[in-house]
């Protein structure tokens, strides 16, 4: 029956229209669900800050022990989210092809929900339970990074956000930045007079044909995919040019040297073309590395013994909640809730792992209590 309400939730939750600023109607259902498991349930105004429509819903379960842990996921979703109609094959659930599935990241909170009713009824003493369902997360953080993270107690928590199969804990991720480059150049006649033109399409292309970028090394990523000019006749030197992209790394440091790279490499360009140049860095949130002998980390392991669950911990590519927490001093990393090939319309999600992960969030809190309780 449990299962049942657990997977009955996910449908419900996966056909509710929703994407990044847009989820009201999902928290509008996520504040009724944690008030009637006796959470205290307020909403900030993080969506404020991004021109988003409902903010954070954060839920505290008051405990008996002297302790607090994080529960959080998010309720947005990635464009291409809307009607979504889910179909199971051979306990593999996936959407009818034409959207993705969103099981990034509803399976996370709907893991969350099972985990406390599975404690709650319990009856074992419990530590303060504090729930984040963030808004805006697939388009920066915004939720997490419009918290007030002041008012929390955990020092530790558990993101359920993690592609791959149950008993994956994501313990590292990389900070992103996003580069900015805007090139100007001067027009003139193409036919009778290029010479007296700077072409700033072709300074772009010289600077990106010999940046580095790509896989940089085994900790750091940059891509530019976006490039744009002004310029829309054929017969007039192009005299404005941009392009946009972004550099990411699990390592401050190496982050940081490449920042100081990227900006050197590209003022060098334009400066030996004749051409103007302005560089925009905007860092959108920082990397995190949990060590192995972490407290959530021994709690994860713990969790998963007990369940038979194979635990393995892994570094992973793309930034979540985490990273804004880890920056703010609460120890989180990633859980993986069975999910893969998130962001696209073959996204799918192993039934059976995903009906695991509510077992697992309970699990996580009980094993995190014993610690609170010795």
């Amino acid at each position: 029956m449990q299962q049942n309400q657990m997977y009955q939730e996910l449908i419900e939750l996966l056909t509710t229209d929703a994407a990044s600023g847009k989820e009201a109607a999902v928290a509008d259902k996520l504040v009724d669900k944690l008030r009637s498991l006796g959470l205290q349930v307020t909403r900030d105004c993080a969506g404020e800050g991004f021109g988003g429509e409902c903010g954070n819903v954060i839920g505290v379960l008051e405990g008996q022990l002297d302790d607090a842990l994080l529960l959080s996921a998010h309720m947005d979703r990635v464009p291409n989210g809307l009607g979504i109609r889910p179909v199971e094959t051979d306990g593999i659930l996936h959407s009818s092809g034409d959207t993705i599935l969103a099981a990034d990241d509803i399976a996370g909170v709907c893991a969350i929900l099972d985990g406390l009713r599975r404690v709650i009824a319990s009856g074992k003493p419990l530590p303060r339970i504090e729930v984040l369902f963030s808004v805006g997360e697939e388009i920066g953080l915004q939720g997490a990074k419009g918290a007030d993270l002041s008012a929390f107690r955990a020092k530790n928590g558990f993101v359920f956000d993690s592609p791959g199969r149950i008993g994956r804990f994501v313990n590292a991720a990389p900070g992103i930045c996003h580069l900015n480059v805007e090139i100007t150049g001067r027009s003139a006649h193409a036919g009778n007079e290029p010479e007296k033109g700077i072409n700033a399409a072709k300074v772009m292309c010289d600077i990106l044909s010999t940046l580095r970028q790509g896989r940089l090394d085994e900790q750091s990523t940059a891509n530019f995919p976006i490039l744009s000019t002004q310029t829309t006749a054929r017969n007039v030197v192009c005299d404005s040019a941009s392009f946009r992209g972004e550099a990411r790394s699990r390592d401050a440091a190496l982050l940081d040297a490449y920042l100081t790279y990227f900006e050197e490499h590209c003022r060098k360009t334009a400066q030996a073309a004749g051409a103007g140049i302005h560089i925009t860095v905007q860092k959108n949130y920082p990397p995190f590395r949990i060590a192995p002998e972490s407290r959530v980390l021994t709690t994860a392991r713990a969790a998963c013994e007990a369940l038979g669950l194979p635990f393995r911990v892994e570094a992973g590519g793309g930034g979540m909640d985490a990273n804004v927490f880890n920056g703010n001093g609460m120890s989180t990393v990633g859980v993986a809730t069975g999910y893969s090939k998130n962001h696209t319309k073959e996204e799918q999600l192993v039934l059976e792992d995903f009906l695991r992960s509510g077992a697992l969030c309970a699990a996580l809190i009980e094993h995190y209590a014993g610690g609170a309780a010795r």
